[in-house]
């Protein structure tokens, strides 16, 4: 079962992949977020990357609907997100399949310099799309950025997503992957 600190970040979650702030997620919360993501990578409608970035998310949102789209209306509200967390959580197999999914997502689209890290610009960036920008994108970034390296590699992002779904531990740095919570 879902702590109560688990529900705030998974809200504030919820709340930054909510694009039009309607109170559900939906296949136009997706595409709205693939554009962004592609209008700030210079990814032009068409082309490859474009077209890869699309079928990615839109296989990411469909993966979310048949897990969470309780009552089969093609939204998930934030109740369901969160019981459809609840399960995913409780069920290693697929816990640790999400977070390396999700962390070999991010590199793949943000580690635009090929290096196997994100900088913090590069975070930042990527913060942006959720809707956390500026000062608090950059002081999430320097929560997450736990030796002060400046970067962030795939081992590190595994273990700040891991934090970020388990973690009971306000200090936690992991907490700050969808920025303030």
């Amino acid at each position: 079962m879902l702590t109560e600190f688990q529900k705030r970040k998974l809200t504030a979650m919820f709340h930054g992949q909510d694009g039009d702030h309607d109170g559900f997620l939906d296949q136009d919360d997706y595409e709205q977020y693939t554009k962004g993501i592609c209008e700030i990578q210079n990814f032009l409608p068409g082309s490859a990357e474009y077209e890869a970035l699309h079928a990615q998310n839109m296989a990411v949102w469909e993966q979310v609907r048949q897990v969470a789209d309780q009552d089969g209306d093609n939204r998930v509200s934030l109740e369901e997100f969160l019981r459809s967390y609840d399960i995913t959580l409780n069920d290693e197999k697929l816990s640790d399949q999400l977070v390396r999914q999700y962390a070999r997502s991010v590199m793949a689209v943000w580690d635009r310099d090929g290096n196997g890290r994100l900088s913090g610009v590069e975070l930042v960036t990527l913060l942006g799309c959720y809707g956390v920008e500026g000062e608090a994108a950059r002081e999430a970034f320097r929560h997450l950025d736990r030796d002060g390296s400046g970067y962030l590699t795939v081992e590190g992002l595994m273990e700040r997503i891991e934090e970020f779904y388990r973690s009971e531990d306000p200090d936690a740095p992991g907490n700050w992957l969808f920025g303030p919570y």
